[in-house]
């Protein structure tokens, strides 16, 4: 096939655009793979542990917050490319690696630690059934419905269920912490939403604490490509 002349000049005219865009995509491929964050999280977990981090390195990232079933769709649909999740599923093309232990404590606010009739104000050692009435007649702040995470902590510490009579639900951490600095009730949170200045009481000793395994996620057969992003992850915990 021979062009004619008008597809000679046609071609003059759109050469140097077909060229710019083909540079274009090469060079955001490019970006996306070395310095693009696309990473999934729990919420609590990525504003105490990563934010501080990621929004002082003055590059682009995105961030998607969901539980654990999402963020797996969101890597499977290629939404994200890393995803830090508390429960290891059997999905396939996702590849998992321990990556960190989040400890749960009781927590109590201000206002109970103070009351006289505190079964842990360390007057005296509680006996365990005492200590479980008294912690079921308590207001709970509770992450969801169906105390998952209360439940572990009630079956290390009472090898029972939890019965609790009275409790709000608060499905985000920080919210549950915020709630029990403002008002009156109990809960189970994680060491690192505490920190130093939190006013809330705290007892490993009475109270068992628990761990939870958190997993880095990502798409099998990606792990090199994300190299950079997970040292840099890994040195901010």
């Amino acid at each position: 096939m021979v062009p004619t002349e008008a597809a000679k000049r046609l071609y003059v005219q759109i050469a140097g655009p077909i060229e710019d865009l083909e540079r274009l995509e090469g060079e955001t491929r490019k970006f996306e793979k070395s310095n693009y964050l696309r990473i999934g999280s729990a919420k609590e977990w990525f504003q105490e542990k990563v934010l501080p981090h990621v929004s002082k390195l003055e590059e682009n990232f995105h961030v998607k917050y969901g539980y654990p079933g999402e963020l797996f769709e969101a890597l499977t649909n290629k939404e994200i490319d890393l995803a830090i999740a508390n429960q290891k599923l059997n999905v396939p093309g996702i590849s998992f690696e321990e990556f960190y232990l989040e400890t749960f404590v009781f927590v109590a606010s201000k206002k109970i630690s103070l009351e006289p009739n505190f079964p842990l104000n360390g007057q005296r050692k509680p006996r365990t059934e005492l200590l479980k009435q008294w912690m079921e007649d308590q207001h709970w702040f509770v992450y969801s419905e169906d105390f998952a995470i209360v439940r572990r902590f009630w079956k290390l510490n009472f090898e029972t269920r939890p019965k609790l009579k009275n409790y709000s639900v608060l499905p985000n951490l920080h919210d549950i912490k915020n709630a029990l600095e403002l008002g009156k009730g109990i809960s189970v949170l994680p060491t690192y939403l505490l920190g130093k200045k939190s006013n809330l009481y705290t007892n490993e000793k009475e109270c068992k604490s628990f761990e939870n395994q958190l997993y880095l996620t990502f798409r099998a057969g990606e792990r090199l490509s994300l190299e950079n992003h997970i040292q840099r992850l890994t040195s901010w915990i």
